[in-house]
């Protein structure tokens, strides 16, 4: 048994493994095609007599950490064929992806899990995040100046990237985008297995100007807001566009003042029947003047840990140099950003 990085030409049987997963090829597929930080030697693999047996792949992100775009190694697509198992490979081949991650300078690591006591054994750590469950989304207040424009890359990415550059460059946590990322991104963000990948991209323009953005899909059946950004004192654009998900998710025909082609609405409501009740789950314990302008309006966030979410440290004295702390004391204090409500980590970043 060998425990190495893939070579270009083993890209397609890493797929072909991977397939075997959720029985869809392309939703693996769709990253390593489109993300601009993918690279072979992140893909790391078991192999056995020349058949590819095991996987995992580390995600090159940048994330925000008081201020500073710090590495981090995502993992994901840790995957054993069914006649593998129980033989330590996935041990090994986490072992692997830590040292690859120290050899590339990571100095953070980011995994979500539902097998939490195997990756303790490894250094990952539980943090407790809340998701943002919204019951009455349908019934909040439409800003009668706003209109919901549907986003079109050439005409508006530069400003929603100057948005959630503003916006979500505020919060710990965020992944810092670049054009290259951003191009990636909406190239899978809306990837989900089983369901294909797309969005719903919404703008929220105000006298011809955009005020706000938010992106949803349905994700495991539920109307998700992946990620949203707005200017300071418009949390009214961003409860429009939270009504207009509501309402798509629920089947009601809108009242609210659209422009463009929506018919990416109808991706929201899934097999639910027209005018059924329909949550939205999103973010929002960090912005306490978003949660305050919700609660006014009679649609108060309730919150719902997250507990799939882990976190390690890989670089310590790397940590340390950058926020003049000794090695544990920055490890501990990376661990006290991880776990502030204020932090933030975006569905649309997931790998």
């Amino acid at each position: 048994m060998e425990f190495r990085a893939a070579r270009p030409s083993e890209r397609d049987a890493v797929l072909d493994l991977l397939a075997l997963w959720y029985d869809e090829r392309e939703f693996f597929a769709r990253y390593n095609r489109n993300d601009p930080a993918f690279r072979d030697e992140l893909c790391l693999i078991a192999e056995d007599a020349g058949r590819i047996v095991g996987t995992v792949q580390i995600f090159p992100r940048r994330i925000n950490l008081q201020g500073q775009a710090v590495p981090m190694g995502g993992i994901g697509s840790v995957f054993v064929r069914e006649d593998y198992r129980h033989r330590g490979l996935a041990s090994e081949l986490m072992r692997l992806a830590v040292r690859t991650m120290e050899r590339e300078g990571f100095e953070v690591s980011l995994l979500f899990a539902e097998r939490l006591t195997f990756y303790n054994q490894f250094g990952w750590r539980e943090v407790t995040r809340n998701f943002s469950v919204l019951s009455s989304a349908a019934s909040l207040p439409a800003s009668p100046t706003v209109e919901l424009e549907v986003f079109e890359p050439a005409r508006d990415l530069a400003t929603v990237a100057r948005l959630h550059r503003d916006y979500s460059g505020r919060f710990n946590v965020t992944v810092v985008r670049n054009e290259a990322d951003w191009q990636g991104n909406l190239a899978f963000a809306g990837n989900v297995p089983g369901a294909g990948c797309d969005e719903y991209f919404v703008l929220a323009l105000e006298y011809g100007a955009t005020r706000a953005y938010a992106r949803a899909l349905r994700f495991h059946g539920v109307p998700m807001v992946m990620e949203y950004g707005y200017e300071p004192g418009s949390e009214s654009a961003v409860l429009t566009l939270l009504r207009n998900f509501a309402e798509a998710a629920s089947g009601i025909e809108t009242s609210l003042r659209l422009r463009g082609d929506h018919r990416k609405r109808a991706l929201l409501q899934g097999e639910s029947r027209a005018g059924a009740a329909s949550v939205v789950v999103t973010h929002t314990e960090h912005d306490q003047s978003l949660e305050q302008a919700l609660t006014a309006a009679g649609c108060a966030p309730m919150h719902y840990p997250d507990n799939n979410y882990m976190w390690r440290v890989i670089l310590p004295e790397r940590l340390g140099e950058r926020f003049a702390m000794a090695p544990a004391a920055a490890s501990e204090y990376a661990f006290s950003i991880f776990e502030s409500s204020r932090s933030l980590f975006w569905t649309a970043d997931r790998f």
